[in-house]
């Protein structure tokens, strides 16, 4: 998952660099494509212990800059109009302001001392909403129509460049009344204001089951090591994944885990509920406003997918495909609750999902996951990761030593090029703790991006959340956070690698329908033998993971297929349903899609969709993740051709779908990939559809 923090709902324009002054020199410098090879030092990571006025001094330094370079902008006259000093002056006026936004957005959701949080949380509420204002400079708007009617040619990045910014305008409601506008503006104020704290609700809640010794049956005795205890000695379950994933897959007690599934489908409290109708409402207000049937009208259409109507098609052809593997699923998992219960008579449950799944998953492939866990210390996967990139990208990884950070579990790492030349940096900070972004994403901090003195390096920053290392054990990953972790480390070298010329086009500022590709194409390389043998190493004799459990967990990747499939998928149909319909009962709405496909029926009163931190970054977009595999499939074909850790294909995936970033449209992107135009096939072929 990539997170994307955007100061509006998808309002174009701008956000600072150097004054129109210096644009004419550094577009000059631009065009030479230098790069700069000096290494970032100690100084350029001290933003980690800024301060809360340090924060609130910044954010407002950095909107004033951004104030003064549009001034300049403005004052151009029209016949002096140029791309340099207008079009590029605009791009480049998000420079230093995103700079300053991403590291406040980090310290929002990273830091461990909740005034810094707090701090955060109001500068970033506060930067939105400026920012809001400036991108509605009718005068601004003024200046780019002064530069169009001239009419001058403009090719590759330039022209997608002016395009992009020209549609922003149109999308933010340029060419409406200045009444319209206003009402505009003052919705996505709102709406950022109402979405951050969504987030963040979410990210502060705080929930737990207590077990008793009696209830810990099926349990290892690893896991319930990780656990706290209460001045009971009873063991505390809490919502973190490392806590509540191994608990809902191997507990005996249904009693339990009913209790933390209905905890867990609490999660952001009834607050969020509240806040997420008010969303919903001023989406589709402004959308209506902008002349859309809807919110998903207006965000599909600047996606690869550019309706709804495909994407509902998309959608429910799936399902319908879906329908009978989905029975076969549910009809195993039916059967293995009478086989270990001896036929009671009782049926299949929302708790029982996970734990007869796993259970079925040992019996069958004898893929045990808390044995291989063993294999897999975070280290040792950190390690293989980092050579399978090394060789198929052509890189290098050194982590930086002595360099602050905002937490001891956070880490450095250099990036280089086979030559030593350094190219980037990215940040892990890969285990729980209170208050911090409680999913598994990767967050810009610096975004690549040629400048007056080179190519500035990126700054990029994996947050996950994974079983914290105890005093006798390390952290130790199922195959499924392997495969969580090599999906983000794709998001982190996306960043990391690109050398598209405009911060706007470069690493994951892509179609927002695209940006899993990528990283859902590397996911492959973690069912393969000898990708699995780099990644492995047993955490107490260094063993490789032997092959007789490699050959079991490689034939299991087909298990529950259809189930995990269609349950994205009534995910997708979820969002685009409550963004295209009026909805006035969010859970409920929630509820009848989940029942319309599994037939269960949800715990009472839960409110799930306020937990569903997708909702911000990805609304009416959710499908995105089931549209990317189309690409990340057919991507795969050559690799599987043509070798997994070929450098040839390497190269040519890193100079393509990596480097580029939105610089060419992504489906050109894919194409050059290939040699062909992308297809379905693979994709088709893998769900069994």
């Amino acid at each position: 998952m990539v997170e994307r923090f955007v100061y509006t709902e998808d309002v174009g324009g701008s956000s600072p660099s150097a004054p129109t002054k210096r644009v004419e020199r550094l577009y000059d410098d631009v065009r030479s494509d230098n790069l700069t090879m000096e290494p970032y030092t100690k100084k350029d990571f001290a933003w980690v212990s800024w301060t809360p006025s340090k924060i609130n001094l910044l954010a407002d330094s950095a909107i004033r800059e951004k104030y003064r370079i549009y001034k300049e902008i403005k004052s151009v006259s029209s016949k002096d109009r140029t791309f340099k000093n207008t079009i590029y002056a605009l791009e480049s006026s998000n420079y230093g302001l995103e700079g300053v936004y991403h590291r406040i957005n980090i310290l929002m959701n990273a830091s461990p001392k909740k005034t810094i949080r707090e701090a955060a949380h109001k500068a970033i509420d506060r930067m939105a909403k400026k920012l809001i204002d400036m991108e509605y400079d009718e005068d601004i708007y003024k200046a780019v129509k002064e530069f169009e009617k001239k009419n001058i040619a403009l090719e590759g990045e330039d022209k997608k460049l002016f395009k992009d910014i020209m549609r922003s305008f149109r999308r933010s409601g340029f060419g409406l009344s200045k009444a319209k506008r206003e009402v505009l503006k003052k919705n996505l104020k709102r709406l950022g204001t109402l979405s951050i704290k969504f987030s963040k609700n979410i990210a502060d809640y705080q929930d737990h089951i207590l077990l008793e010794e009696e209830d810990t049956k099926g349990l290892s005795k690893s896991y319930l090591e990780s656990l706290t205890k209460d001045s009971r000695g009873r063991y505390r379950v809490t919502l973190q994944y490392p806590d509540r994933i191994p608990f809902m897959h191997n507990s005996e007690n249904r009693t339990k885990r009913r209790e933390l599934l209905e905890k867990s489908m609490k999660q952001g409290s009834i607050k969020n509920i509240e806040l997420l109708e008010a969303i919903v409402d001023l989406r589709d207000k402004n959308a209506r406003i902008l002349g859309y049937k809807n919110h998903a009208e207006y965000k599909i259409e600047v996606k690869t997918a550019k309706t709804p109507k495909r994407v509902m098609e998309f959608i429910e052809s799936l399902l319908n495909g879906l329908k009978k593997p989905l029975q076969k699923d549910l009809e195993k998992l039916n059967e293995a609750k009478k086989k270990h219960l001896g036929d009671n008579g009782e049926t299949l449950e929302l708790e029982d999902i996970a734990f007869y799944s796993e259970k079925l998953k040992k019996e069958e492939f004898n893929v045990d996951e808390e044995k291989i866990r063993e294999y897999f210390p975070i280290e040792k996967v950190k390690e293989g990761t980092f050579k399978i990139y090394s060789k198929l990208l052509s890189v290098n990884f050194r982590k930086v030593r002595g360099y602050p950070t905002w937490h001891e579990d956070a880490e450095i790492y250099l990036v280089e090029n086979i030559s030593g030349d350094p190219i980037a940096y990215f940040i892990l900070d890969l285990y729980p703790r209170e208050g911090k972004f409680s999913h598994a994403a990767v967050f810009d901090i610096e975004p690549g991006r040629s400048s007056g003195e080179g190519y500035v390096k990126p700054i990029s920053c994996m947050l996950a959340n994974f079983n914290k290392p105890s005093r006798n054990k390390p952290s130790l990953l199922s195959h499924g956070e392997i495969e969580t972790f090599f999906h983000e480390f794709g998001h982190l070298m996306h960043v990391c690698l690109t050398k598209a010329r405009y911060m706007s086009q470069s690493g994951t500022h892509i179609a927002w329908d695209f940006v899993e590709a990528p990283s859902q194409m590397l996911e492959y390389w973690v069912w393969d033998e000898k990708m699995l043998g780099l990644l492995s190493g047993h955490y107490k004799t260094g063993h490789k993971l032997p092959k007789s459990l490699m050959k079991s967990i490689i034939v299991s990747k087909d298990h529950m297929r259809a189930y995990i499939a269609v349950r994205q998928l009534s995910l997708a149909l979820f969002d685009m349903r409550l963004h295209m319909q009026k909805i006035s009962n969010i859970p409920a709405l929630y509820d009848k899609t989940e029942e319309e496909f599994f037939g269960f029926k949800n715990p009472k009163n839960n409110i799930w969709p306020a937990g569903f931190g997708h909702m911000i970054g990805y609304s009416a977009g959710y499908y995105g993740y089931m549209w990317s595999k189309v690409f990340a499939a057919d991507m795969f074909t050559r690799f599987k051709k043509e070798g997994l850790l070929n450098k040839k294909t390497g190269g040519d995936y890193r100079k393509w779908i990596l480097e580029k970033g939105s610089s060419m449209e992504e489906l050109d992107l894919v194409k050059k990939f290939l040699g062909r135009d992308p297809n379905n096939r693979a994709f088709l072929k893998e769900l069994g559809v």
